[in-house]
This record gives structure tokens, sequence and C-alpha cells, in this order.
């Protein structure tokens, strides 16, 4: 091979690995604060079991908040089925976030402690780089399926507070299934090598970002106006409308999840690296700690999930695999 020939190749490999984003800090602090707050949903996931598993062997809850959902609810479910069902999602999707954290770790200790890895210019960052890990598939498999079960508990609670009006519901689902389809599409397809900023995946992510958006905004709204809408009849007997707290807790919690949801949307169109972090927020059982009374209505279940960045000075223009670093830096050598 040509001295000139190796050379270029040489600056062109060093010029890909200077391109490279700081992606080993980025995901050890991303993971640093998945676990921090996977620590923090254990506490409220207890709280919420107690909750609803205290309430569901009652006829009715004595907690005021819960008598506004356990109504709703029990328009659809037979007598303490709703607060069985709310248990069933609470604990799959805290399951689902054990499976992630421990997925996360098993990064770490790869991107850390692995000697093929380390021995390498930038080997962390380029491990969390490589799309086609299948650590990385599992860990966006997780949160897709997350964001699935979470998704219709809120068009359920949707069906429920619309007494039971089948048609309600049909819009939501249809936009879940076009974003659940389009989104596990682009997994796979990355997951067998296609390139990060390939122009088609690019639509479809800002697609389902977009039905993501326009679900749980529009969902979490139309349920805490039709709650407040009920209070409002309350107003002349009561001076107020009791209802008024429930519908700003789901408000609240609808709020902070499509806030974050928004700033990781506005960073995926406008970056050039794509979506670093990943946060889900799961509306299944909000918990209120007031008057040391617990209240359950709505709930977040937090976790983090790393979306790897592109490195779009490579000269093939395409996914930098570990295979090309690689050879690459054994040239550079």
């Amino acid at each position: 091979m040509p001295a000139n020939s190796t050379s270029d190749q040489a600056a062109a490999a060093a010029a890909a690995l200077a391109a490279i984003p700081p992606l080993d800090k980025m995901s050890l602090v991303a993971i640093w604060i998945e676990t921090l707050l996977y620590g923090i949903n254990i506490v409220m996931y207890l709280g919420a079991a107690y909750v609803l598993v205290g309430n569901g062997k009652r006829r009715g809850p004595s907690i005021v908040p819960l008598q506004v959902v356990y109504r709703i609810l029990s328009q659809i479910c037979a007598d303490g089925f709703a607060f069985s069902a709310l248990l069933v999602a609470s604990t799959l999707l805290f399951a689902l976030s054990t499976g992630h954290v421990a997925v996360s770790l098993r990064q770490l200790l790869q991107a850390f402690t692995n000697p093929a890895i380390t021995s390498m210019p930038k080997g962390s960052s380029l491990y969390f780089l490589n799309q086609t890990d299948p650590l990385v598939f599992a860990g966006q498999a997780l949160y897709l399926f997350n964001v699935l079960v979470q998704d219709l508990v809120l068009i359920w609670r949707l069906y429920a507070v619309f007494n039971s009006d089948w048609r309600v519901p049909i819009l939501p689902l249809i936009l879940e299934a076009i974003n659940q389809v389009t989104a596990l599409y682009s997994i796979v397809k990355f997951f067998h090598g296609t390139a990060l900023e390939d122009p088609v995946l690019r639509k479809y992510g800002i697609l389902s970002w977009s039905l993501h958006l326009i679900i749980n905004i529009g969902v979490t709204a139309a349920i805490a106006g039709k709650i407040w809408w009920h209070g409002r009849r309350t107003v002349t007997v009561r001076g107020h409308n009791a209802y008024a707290g429930v519908a700003f807790t789901i408000m609240e919690s609808g709020g902070l999840f499509a806030g974050a949801t928004f700033v990781l949307y506005v960073f995926f169109i406008n970056t050039a690296t794509g979506t670093d972090a990943l946060v889900g927020v799961n509306p299944v059982t909000q918990l209120a700690l007031s008057s040391g009374r617990v209240a359950a209505s709505h709930s977040e279940a937090v976790h983090v999930n790393i979306t790897r960045s592109q490195v779009s000075d490579y000269p093939s223009g395409d996914l930098y695999p570990m295979q090309a670093v690689k050879s690459e830096a054994g040239i550079a050598a």
C-alpha cells in the first residue's frame, strides 16, 4: 500500500475519532441519573402498591382523591378490579424499569472494564456509539414496551372517564399503533446496521416523537378536562370544585412528561448527533404526600435511556462501527 494512501487513511481515522463526542462521560452521567431516579421510583412504587392493595380490598377508598378515580373506573370495571389493573400496570412498568437499569449496568461494565474496548482510543465512546450492540437493542426495546404500556393505561383511563364510550379511544389507539410500528421498525433497522443519519429513519423518528407528544398531551388534557368539568357541579354545594385537585395532579404530571419529551424532541430534530438521553415519564399512579396521608391518582415511573450519537465526518457517511475503528486504529499505529 502506498505511503500516501496509508497516511490519508490514518488521518481520516484520527479525524473521525476526534469528531466523536464524549459519549463515555455522557452515558456515565445519564446512567448515574437513571440509577438515582430508579431509587426514588422504588419508594414511589412501594407507596403506590400499598395504597392500591389496601384500598382494593374495600368497597371504596377512604382517601378523597382516590374516591374520584375509583368511581370513574368502576363504571367499566367490577368492584376492586380497577385497583388490581393499576397495580398490575405499575408492577409491569417497575419491572421494565428494573430491566433497563440492569441493561445499563451491563453496558457500563462492558464500556469501562472490557480490555478489548478500553485499550482502543475512545473505545468507551465508540462502544456507546455502536447501535448493533444487543444491549443497546435490549434497552431500546424495554423503553419502547414501557411507553406502550403507559400509553395504553392512559388511553384506558380516557375510555373510563368518558363513560365507556368506545368511540373516544379509537383515534388515540390508531396513533399509538403508528407510533409503535415506526419506532420498532427504526430500532430494528439500527440493530441491523443502518446508519443513524438515514433520512428515512430520521423521518420515522420525527413522526414517532410527534405522535408520542400528541397522544400524551391530548389524552392527559382530555382526562383532566373531563374530571374538572364534572367537578363544576359541586361548586354550588361546596363552594369550590371538588375535583380540581385531581385534575391539577393529572395535568401536572402530564405536563412534566410532555415538557421533557418536547425538549428531547427539539434536540432530536436540531442537533447533528441526535438525542443523547431519553427520559420516559410513565403516568400510572402519581403519589402525593400531604397532611400525613398518601393519595394516588397518576404515577411517574422515570428512567433514562441513551440514544447513540452519529459520526457524520466519517468518509463513508455510515455508522462508525467497532470493526472499522479496530482496522484503522491499526493502520494509524
